[in-house]
């Protein structure tokens, strides 16, 4: 990080209380990277901290960012133009085509929504040309409302990619039954909790994964997909399956694998060895 982000600012540092005078270089430094830089700290620490002591450096970055917040809470607001201050657009969505959205279209008239798409499409479905249709005519600074967050989306991690991909372009998103509004600090520290949790579930799932095919080892078992059978494997099955006193199950665990993956092979089972070419 180039000192020319910092003009003005001495970086050198006295023979007594180098921690105190760290912390307040620090301190100017963040004050004077929220001029330049209004949305975030810096990561690394300028070239003429090299010399100085790790305990120093860690005292410079703890003014670094109470400047930079001190900085930011003194700012003030900004115009309520360059907010969420557009059109409120309404989405409403039901599963089947017997089901009615009059319930959705009213609660989001009574939320002054100026226009309103709705579409008849499962949670599933990923294709939804309305929801499309709304994205598109939607601006920065607009809002897009549903009546509830499962109209939007079936999963949380779906929810989470659609509200983080709406605030990429400038677009705020509401649920009314929630009361949830990412146009607000609640609403997103809300947002900010969602995308924590699913992070979560996802590393115990891997976690979860990871321990299992750790023990199917130990136990001489190969997670994945069942291996199929090679030529030699059917030949050897044609071989066993003639003796009448071993069974299919026996079979396939000689051969390692399912009677599952055995019984694709012969579907008959005994009577498969005909489509073998017995």
């Amino acid at each position: 990080m180039a000192e020319e982000c910092f003009p003005g600012i001495e970086f050198t540092l006295p023979a007594q209380g180098k921690l105190e005078a760290a912390r307040e270089i620090g301190r100017r430094c963040g004050n004077a990277w929220y001029a330049l830089n209004p949305k975030a700290l810096p990561s690394g620490f300028p070239d003429s901290l090299a010399p100085w002591s790790l305990r120093c450096r860690r005292e410079w970055r703890f003014g670094l960012v109470s400047g930079w917040h001190a900085a930011k809470d003194a700012a003030p607001p900004p115009p309520a133009d360059s907010l969420y201050s557009g059109t409120l657009v309404g989405y409403a969505r039901v599963s089947t085509q017997e089901q009615s959205t009059n319930l959705q279209l009213d609660a989001l008239a009574r939320a002054g929504c100026g226009r309103v798409f709705s579409e008849s499409a499962s949670g599933a479905q990923r294709e939804r040309p309305e929801l499309a249709r709304a994205l598109d005519y939607m601006r920065r600074g607009d809002t897009l409302v549903v009546w509830k967050l499962d109209r939007l989306a079936r999963s949380l991690k779906q929810l989470i990619e659609t509200v983080e991909s709406l605030e990429g372009k400038g677009i705020g998103f509401r649920s009314l039954t929630e009361s949830i509004d990412t146009t607000t600090a609640g609403g997103k520290l809300v947002f900010h909790i969602f995308a924590a949790l699913a992070e979560f579930e996802r590393s115990m799932i891997r976690e979860r994964t990871r321990a299992g095919l750790d023990a199917a080892r130990a136990r001489g078992r190969v997670g994945g997909r069942p291996r199929s059978l090679t030529g030699t494997d059917l030949e050897m099955a044609k071989t066993l399956l003639a003796n009448p006193e071993l069974t299919v199950e026996q079979v396939a665990k000689r051969l390692g694998v399912a009677p599952a993956t055995l019984y694709r092979y012969l579907p008959g089972g005994r009577g498969g060895l005909d489509a073998l070419g017995e």
